[in-house]
């Protein structure tokens, strides 16, 4: 669980973001996502959205999600003893087509990938696995509307 801040800026065809989350349950940690994108639009209901991104995390995010202490790697005949300090975590590129419905409902579908990097990418754990990270996904979202002044 997590509480997660964001701090955006649109121009146009471009939107810039900074997103910042803080662990609340499993981990204390810190995650800071960075990216861009360039937003096109064919039709009123129908927009693209393309960019790159990359994700920092902290000494006790990193730690938790890709450090193996000494007893995991004593259980493991895979892993290795490994310490996960602060740094950049992945880089990679997001890309998303929304399809308005109605007014109120968006579907919304999305691809990504990843790249492991740094201390996470060096991480026994990753290594045991692929440091390239795919994603896929489907939504369909609706706006409430609650206005005081109307």
């Amino acid at each position: 669980m997590f509480v997660k801040g964001i701090i955006a800026y649109r121009y146009d065809w471009f939107r810039a973001f900074a997103a910042a989350r803080q662990g609340i349950n499993g981990h204390t940690g810190q995650v800071v996502d960075l990216g861009f994108d360039i937003i096109t639009q064919p039709t009123e209901r129908l927009s693209f959205v393309f960019g790159p991104r990359t994700s920092w995390g902290s000494g006790e995010y990193m730690s938790t999600y890709f450090g193996v202490t000494n007893s995991e790697a004593g259980a493991s005949s895979v892993l290795t003893e490994y310490d996960a300090d602060a740094g950049f975590k992945s880089v990679g590129v997001i890309a998303r087509a929304n399809y308005a419905v109605t007014d109120k409902t968006t579907f919304h579908v999305q691809a990504g990938w990843d790249r492991l990097i740094g201390d996470a990418g060096d991480s026994p754990i990753v290594k045991a696995g692929d440091d390239n990270q795919f994603m896929v996904g489907a939504g369909l979202s609706y706006k409430f509307e609650f206005n005081l002044f109307k």
